[in-house]
């Protein structure tokens, strides 16, 4: 029975992280590019993305994200074990996991803005 409960955090995280990534992605990816060249005189050039694309480029980051939320879950599975009767409730643990993957994905977004 203890297999079945971690299976099934592992697979509400799994979609929590997925439905959080694609709201993040639609939040900061954007859908425009802009270039700037640098000649004689500044040109700035800016097109959009097809949409086919831009789906794309949010699907990726929420996939990344539930995945990333699955392995957290898990490690946090493996080294703190299962839980045991008189621990808090789902929505307290539910509340927990849930800034500490907010936390890592803001991070993430960050380091990959400066980065780019």
């Amino acid at each position: 029975m203890e297999v079945f409960e971690i299976e099934k955090r592992l697979v509400k995280g799994a979609i929590y992280g997925f439905l959080i990534g694609l709201a993040l992605a639609i939040l900061f990816i954007p859908d425009t590019i802009t270039r700037v060249e640098t000649n004689v005189i500044n040109v700035t050039t800016s097109y959009t993305i097809s949409m086919r694309e831009y789906s794309l480029k949010l699907l990726r980051f929420a996939v990344k994200t539930s995945l990333a939320t699955t392995v957290v879950l898990w490690i946090r599975e493996f080294y703190l074990g299962p839980r045991k009767k008189g621990e808090p409730s789902f929505l307290i643990g539910f509340v927990k996991s849930f800034a500490i993957v907010f936390a890592l994905i803001i991070l993430v977004v960050v380091a990959i803005s400066l980065i780019t």
